[in-house]
């Protein structure tokens, strides 16, 4: 009997032991689980202006461990975070990453004191951070390198393209004056040299006597293909006199080429359309936009998104109707087409493109 009871004893002895051990391995649990994880989350300080939340691009390249490369003649910004590149101009409400354009017109770049500024929307639109504003701060989690977004493919090799390969990656285009033909006039077609603007033109001239169409102020330009508004100057403001504009053309002159938004300036009124495979339009010197042409739009080839002008130009400037045709850029992830090319290919490249 006594046996039994010992035992018995032993048994609870054993139970009472073995509940206090498991009560002491699953109290450190919660423990673990509230110790806190290292923060991922970036303070960039912002400045509030009468137009934006701004902050410096140093301070973000600082926090991301990237890199800036700011151009004070051109007034050109490259930034690169992670494997991403991006540029912007002053002046222009456009950004490119990676060659392509991005559909935002609360993206651009900021000047002061040969300081460059961002809006905090490139934090949006740019990196896609969801971000959080508190007082003359922005607050998002940083989490180091992502995947590329867009881009050329990795086997891309742009530069050793012939005639062939262009016609074929540009021929889903159609004109964009219907009617006209590409002119052959030298001086008219991408590539071609001159003793200024940097040396070179830097797209196809489409005018009434060397391309037909009846071009006139009235003529519409269409989309060209299915493709994304990237840039609509509605808001284009004209050189305020002759004075204004030729005191940009002798800084030029003196330097011995023309800075990217003084060159951006002289294009006038402008359509940016992005359309696949990197491919994208500069549409300038327009004379109009239609209202319901606006950045982020779908548009296609029978899309009017633009009228021909002169503006820009010293025909613009001196109030007449001189010097009036489109100026037509076609870009592939960012540069500009004919760049592989010599010049006769070049035109043999637009005539088969725009045969239609």
């Amino acid at each position: 009997m006594k046996i039994k009871y010992i035992y018995c004893f032993f048994i609870l002895v054993m139970l009472f032991t073995g509940c206090q051990s498991e009560e002491k391995e699953f109290g450190e649990l919660p423990e673990k689980k509230l110790k806190k994880e290292p923060s991922n989350v970036v303070q960039l300080p912002i400045e509030l202006t009468k137009n934006e939340a701004r902050f410096p691009v140093e301070d973000l390249v600082s926090e991301t461990a990237g890199s800036l490369q700011y151009d004070s003649i051109h007034r050109t910004l490259h930034l690169t975070i992670n494997d991403d590149q991006f540029y912007l101009i002053d002046g222009v409400p456009v950004l490119e990453r990676n060659g392509e354009y991005i559909a935002n017109d609360e993206i651009y770049l900021i000047i002061e004191d040969d300081r460059p500024y961002l809006p905090s929307s490139f934090l949006e639109a740019g990196l896609g951070l969801d971000i959080n504003y508190s007082k003359e701060v922005v607050s998002f989690e940083w989490l180091g390198p992502v995947e590329k977004v867009g881009g050329p493919p990795s086997d891309f090799n742009f530069e050793t393209w012939d005639t062939e390969k262009m016609i074929d990656y540009l021929s889903f285009l159609k004109k964009p004056i219907k009617g006209a033909q590409v002119s052959t006039i030298p001086s008219h077609l991408p590539g071609a040299k001159r003793p200024y603007r940097n040396g070179y033109h830097e797209g196809v001239d489409w005018y009434d006597f060397a391309s037909g169409g009846d071009i006139n102020i009235e003529t519409p330009i269409y989309g060209m293909a299915k493709g994304i508004v990237v840039r609509a100057d509605h808001n284009y403001k004209e050189y305020p006199s002759p004075e204004v504009r030729n005191k940009d053309l002798k800084f030029t002159s003196s330097l011995g080429e023309t800075p990217e938004y003084i060159f951006d300036k002289l294009r006038g009124r402008q359509v940016w359309i992005q359309y696949p495979n990197g491919v994208m339009s500069r549409f300038a010197h327009l004379s109009a936009i239609p209202e319901e042409i606006q950045v982020g739009q779908e548009i296609d080839e029978n899309t009017i998104i633009g009228y021909v002008g002169n503006s820009g130009t010293s025909g613009a400037v001196n109030q007449d109707l001189t010097e009036l045709h489109l100026h037509q850029d076609l870009l592939i992830y960012g540069e500009l087409f004919w760049k592989p090319l010599k010049q006769d290919e070049v035109l043999t490249v637009l005539k088969n493109i725009f045969k239609q």
